[in-house]
């Protein structure tokens, strides 16, 4: 069978240190975008937060290099189609492989989410200023809409990798054309609950082509990458100078077409340039780091890649901690947002962000430092039961609804802590801990060599 024989491929070969410089990469871009695009003011005592690409336009051009999601999705895509096709040909069942997934992100993400609730109720019960700990608390939760459509994309794994073995790059051609035809619907006809579905079928596409890159068929086929990559510049292009889309690939606010909420036809395009120049650049790329003089940079790649998921989850804290110490304290001059003085403070502003980062992300891996990890078991082998698969999926529905709601609304959106979005993540976290536990059945670890 096909599948054995991508495990009989993939068996014993050294980790793919390319997927985790690209990882490294992502996060840095964004991380350093976020910070870029968050102004502070200060003002009568109060600290509110501007989006710098609202106030200076052509920073929108920045959006063009430090959007870099789509390469999370296609990486993503291609860490779970090699955990997935050798989980699968050594019999394992799909519940258990989802659930050991999405508990990856989940455990981590409860200890990000219960830590913050936690202070949000404080600072309530302390008598902080509601419109300030509203503001402070949407800040620390604008990021988690990624990990919301990640977990969907982990339930639906295993049916989109089935039809990707069959229909090859048929589906991702089929949920482009969807995803054009529902953002078209957007724009003109305002399908704003329909285009909903297009965080998945937009950032699903670059996952599904993670599919495709795994199971080679780009392999050996510089042609296809690199016209993928010419064409999506032209759609690109030709979207934006001709159609109704603007340049920022991240959302301004007031813009009346937003690229990012909901993915639009123009983010579809910038993503799948990203992936052309991605799958372009894959075997030159490896080549050049699994050379034998090249082990230290390949274990300090891994080392850093260990670090991604901390320090995207963390990275927005520091931004509130410099803020209301810098800023009311005159620590940190508060020139008017875009001016040269501005952009010159950017740099002391970073810097202070790393080194706050660094102390927060050694306090939470020393206090948190086996969360996220969940204790692999290995029961007798039984089939999976139907209740399992109910609650697993119920579990996570729940779980990304509540992070999407919370990236949209924040901890407080009144002032006050968002008690029942927290509790219904946790309920969700809960299932997915819950669903499928019995039915693991295989000896081969599902995260292997992700």
């Amino acid at each position: 069978m096909a599948i054995e024989r991508l495990v009989d491929r993939t068996r014993g070969a050294p980790r793919d240190s390319y997927l985790d410089l690209l990882r490294v990469v992502a996060i840095a871009a964004v991380v350093v975008g976020h910070w870029l695009a968050t102004g502070i003011v200060y003002q009568h005592g109060h600290l509110s937060g501007v989006d710098v690409l609202s106030v200076v336009s052509w920073t929108s051009w920045l959006t063009l290099v430090l959007q870099v999601v789509p390469v999370f999705f296609v990486v993503g895509g291609y860490a779970n189609a090699l955990s997935w096709s050798r989980y699968q040909a050594t019999g394992g069942l799909p519940t258990t492989w989802i659930r050991q997934r999405a508990l990856r992100l989940l455990v981590p993400t409860s200890a990000y989410v219960g830590v913050i609730a936690l202070a949000v109720a404080i600072c309530d019960l302390a008598g902080v200023n509601h419109d300030d700990l509203s503001q402070a608390a949407w800040a620390l939760t604008l990021h988690l809409w990624f990990l919301a459509v990640y977990l969907v994309l982990l339930l639906l794994t295993p049916a989109l990798y089935w039809l990707q073995r069959r229909l090859g790059n048929q589906v991702a051609v089929v949920m482009v054309i969807v995803a054009v035809v529902i953002d078209v619907g957007v724009i003109e006809w305002h399908w704003h609950l329909i285009g909903w579905t297009n965080y998945v079928l937009v950032w699903g596409t670059f996952h599904q082509l993670g599919f495709a890159w795994h199971d080679g068929l780009f392999t050996g086929r510089r042609g296809g990458p690199l016209a993928l990559a010419v064409s999506a510049i032209i759609a690109l292009v030709t979207l934006i100078w001709w159609g109704p889309y603007p340049v920022s690939m991240i959302g301004v606010p007031g813009a009346r077409i937003q690229n990012a909420s909901p993915p639009s036809a123009a983010l579809l395009a910038f993503g799948l340039t990203q992936v052309g120049i991605v799958l372009l650049f894959a075997p030159v790329a490896a080549r050049s780091l699994q050379r034998p003089d090249r082990s230290e940079l390949r274990s300090r790649i891994e080392r850093a890649n260990r670090l991604t998921m901390p320090v995207y989850l963390w990275h927005m804290v520091p931004v509130v901690i410099v803020a209301e110490v810098g800023y009311p304290t005159h620590l940190l001059a508060q020139p008017a947002i875009g001016s040269g003085t501005w952009w010159a403070q950017r740099v002391v502003w970073v810097g202070a962000l790393i080194a706050v980062l660094a102390v927060v992300l050694v306090v939470m891996l020393l206090v948190l430092r086996n969360v996220g990890h969940p204790r692999r078991v290995a029961p007798p082998r039984r089939p999976a039961s139907t209740r399992g698969l109910v609650v697993l999926v119920v579990g996570i529905a729940v779980s990304a609804a509540g992070l999407g709601r919370l990236a949209v609304q924040g901890f407080a959106p009144h002032g006050s802590l968002d008690a029942v979005t927290v509790t219904a993540f946790a309920v969700g976290v809960l299932l997915v801990w819950s669903g499928g536990q019995h039915d693991v059945p295989g000896e081969t670890n599902p995260e292997e060599h992700s």
